[in-house]
């Protein structure tokens, strides 16, 4: 590796954005979001998913309190949307082997923070 330093005086470093919108485009991809980057085709891989996800939680964990605001945000923000999509494809994939009549009414998504490291989706009656 070269010498070179970096201006890291600005309020966001580039390089933390670009490692976290690496590994969220990587897990849209997996989610059957977005094609994939070098097919074009909609390729989804719910494993990889979830383990690009818990990247980017174990990222969001170890570098807290040590990012700018934006930093933060974008963060916080990427995983949360994450969640919330992987949360929903798993409900698609369970619906589609439940009987239609097994279901109620709406799930309620609870975010993470709140009931523990992800997202709980709880059945009604």
């Amino acid at each position: 590796m070269s010498d070179e330093k970096f201006d890291l005086s600005g309020e966001a470093d580039y390089r933390f954005l670009s490692l976290v919108m690496s590994l969220a485009t990587a897990a849209w991809s997996q989610l059957g979001k977005v094609p994939h980057p070098m097919s074009q085709k909609i390729e989804k891989d719910m494993d990889q998913a979830r383990i690009s996800i818990e990247f980017l939680r174990m990222l969001q964990e170890k570098t807290e309190g040590n990012l700018s605001v934006k930093e933060q945000e974008l963060i916080d923000n990427t995983v949360a949307d994450l969640e919330l999509n992987f949360a929903d494809e798993v409900r698609k994939t369970e619906g589609a082997a439940e009987p239609a009549t097994a279901k109620a009414g709406p799930d309620i998504i609870i975010p993470p923070g709140v009931g523990g490291k992800a997202p709980d989706i709880i059945k009604p009656n």
